[in-house]
């Protein structure tokens, strides 16, 4: 079971959601899981609003300095499997074929936003990733087991003839 895999499963379990099915003893990678509480916000993109529902955290090596680490956050439309989390290539995919909606943040060990990425089939050119310094993060927790923030684009952005903007709120344990 990959770090992705059980983030979601701690999620699940540490917000007491129901119906959660873990298939990964079996060999199997998907879990169901409801929305859990303080995750949500939206994506837009050309003035099409989708919800955020999922939200899914690891360490990963620092973007900039590898003897740090950073936390990728993934804020999704729909629950994500294995496979998807530990792939950026499966979730790009899944995205071209309109299947998620997705909007990932690179957290650097001081708590700070360094890097976003969309996975969203609503840009009509090429995805924006990156971030804006006017960009407003509020870190509630960052301590190494839990994010808990909300993340909100300053203003409606342009890039290559697509606007877009976020607001979202997150909380998931980070998985190691």
């Amino acid at each position: 079971m990959n770090g992705f895999m059980r983030a979601a499963l701690v999620i699940a379990a540490s917000f007491g959601v129901a119906g959660t099915t873990a298939l990964a003893a079996e060999g199997k990678t998907e879990a169901t899981v409801a929305a859990p509480a303080g995750v949500g916000g939206t994506l837009t993109v050309n003035g099409k609003a989708t919800k955020v529902a999922f939200a899914y955290a690891r360490s990963v090596p620092g973007f900039f300095d590898k003897t740090k680490t950073d936390v990728e956050v993934i804020l999704s439309d729909v629950a994500l499997d294995a496979k998807a989390l530990g792939d950026s290539f499966a979730r790009s995919k899944l995205a071209k074929d309109g299947k998620i909606h997705t909007f990932e943040i690179i957290i650097n060990s001081e708590g700070v936003p360094i890097s976003t990425t969309w996975r969203h089939d609503g840009f009509t050119g090429p995805t924006p990733s990156g971030l804006s310094s006017a960009d407003v993060f509020t870190k509630k927790v960052f301590d190494g087991k839990t994010v808990d923030g909300n993340y909100k684009s300053a203003a409606t952005e342009e890039f290559f003839g697509s606007t877009y903007a976020f607001d979202v709120t997150f909380k998931a344990a980070i998985a190691h």
